[in-house]
């Protein structure tokens, strides 16, 4: 019988992040980390199919809510596999927080751990991943083209999909009609009383403000997001879509959800409706109950037009260091840990909705209203680029909102402020 050991520690994010130290390594281009760590794969796999046990140390990051789910999942997966001899450390390390970390230092770096599809390609650049292959077959035809387009780079898929990531609107049902919650500028104009606010979302967030563009036709790097040269956001639509948002920002019936503020409102009921995701579902059905709604975006006029609003999508994914010394047990696990079953466990137990078409076409996601809210606004959205570019987009964009919500970005000068925007994503305009 296997003597196993098992340590799953549930450090704090500053512990973590600390331990993997300041010195950076890089474990060469992608496609010599890839040509590596077939060589170890093949190998591990050689002594699988001899029947001798290995034995295998892996370091996994999970954020905090994971933890004990992780857990218990490792131990099913390793009570499964008699070829390997598992001792593992689990440690808190935010799904965000988790590239940065690799890139800080690799070799100390968790083996596995959670990362956005949006961020993949980027750290595929940097020869940071390894290709998911062993097992993959046993999920791939249960994910959907947009999944798999978001985690593939060159023909090679590098990292697991199990959750879409992305936002769309709770409303209070005593607040507004079904009807009403279609167009923004219906809730906007409806009087919900004194010491009360229509509608809240992050304008100064660039996970957020985007979807005034994108709902406007503006681009970012090209109709599929690929063109590191190219965006729109300062074009005739991109104008319409930032004098749109500087209208909603003055408005007295709208509120920024900064620091949590727009969310604190919903759940004391005195704001109609606030952008957020899954994630907020506990809470906000704990606070309001029967009162909860939750739906696709709004359409919004914007230009005389009415536009479907359209943010960003990604995924929530599960990868797998380059520079492992475990690439079969690691890759196997990877792909354990987002399978079927564990999806759903990962569902009802903290509400990250499955990917898998199997489980999102099922009864009982189908008939969840957050779920379905998730699903019909993944329908209008737009997938978020992952080309490496795409870093460059994030804190141009911050500004822009921050300077809007603040006043200091007006009519009178927004036209400069996007052109500015373009040229800080993209370099184009001083080229």
């Amino acid at each position: 019988m296997k003597l196993k050991k098992f340590s799953a520690l549930a450090l704090s994010l500053m512990l973590a992040v600390s331990a993997v130290g300041c010195g950076g390594t890089s474990s060469g281009s992608g496609e010599e980390a890839t040509a590596n760590n077939e060589t170890q794969t093949e190998a591990a796999g050689d002594n699988a199919s001899s029947g001798e046990t290995e034995d295998v140390k892996l370091k996994i990051w999970v954020p905090e809510e994971e933890v004990d789910l992780t857990d218990q999942m490792v131990q099913t997966f390793d009570e499964a596999h008699d070829e390997f001899n598992i001792e593992y450390e689990i440690a808190v390390v935010g799904i965000d927080e988790a590239p940065q970390a690799l890139e800080t230092d690799a070799d100390t770096a968790a083996d596995i751990f959670y990362t956005p599809s949006g961020g993949v390609a980027d750290l595929v650049s940097k020869g940071l991943l390894l290709p998911i292959t062993k097992d993959f077959d046993t999920i791939e035809s249960d994910l959907p083209d947009s999944a798999l387009d978001a985690v593939t780079i060159d023909d090679l898929t590098y990292a697991v999909p199990f959750s879409p990531n992305t936002f769309f609107m709770y409303y209070n049902k005593d607040l507004y009609t079904e009807d009403e919650i279609k167009s923004l500028d219906t809730m906007m104009a409806k009087d919900l009383g004194d010491g009360m606010y229509n509608f809240s979302t992050q304008i100064t967030n660039s996970w957020y403000i985007e979807m005034f563009f994108l709902g406007n036709g503006s681009t970012l790097f090209g109709e599929d997001g690929t063109d590191p040269s190219d965006c729109t956001f300062n074009d005739a639509n991109g104008l319409a879509a930032a004098e749109y948002i500087i209208d909603l920002a003055k408005n007295p019936k709208y509120i920024e959800d900064a620091d949590g503020v727009g969310g604190s409102t919903f759940k004391e009921g005195k704001l109609g409706a606030v952008t957020s995701g899954a994630w907020s579902a506990p809470e906000f059905k704990e606070a309001l109950g029967d009162k909860l709604g939750a739906v696709a975006l709004p359409t919004a006029n914007i230009g005389g037009s009415d536009v479907q609003l359209s943010n960003f999508v990604d995924f929530k994914t599960i990868t797998v260091k380059s520079n492992t010394e475990y690439p079969l047990a690691a890759q196997q696990l990877a792909v354990y840990l987002a399978n079927q079953e564990n999806a759903l466990t990962r569902y009802e137990k903290q509400g990250d909705v499955p990917v898998l078409k199997s489980l999102a076409e099922s009864s009982a996601i189908a008939d969840d209203f957050v779920a379905q809210a998730l699903n019909n606004q993944a329908a209008f959205a737009t997938n978020q680029p992952s080309i490496p570019k795409m870093g460059d987009y994030w804190d141009p964009a911050q500004a822009l909102g921050e300077g809007i919500y603040n006043g200091e970005i007006t009519k009178n000068n927004i036209q400069e402020k996007l052109d500015s925007l373009v040229d800080s994503i993209t370099g184009t305009l001083t080229e």
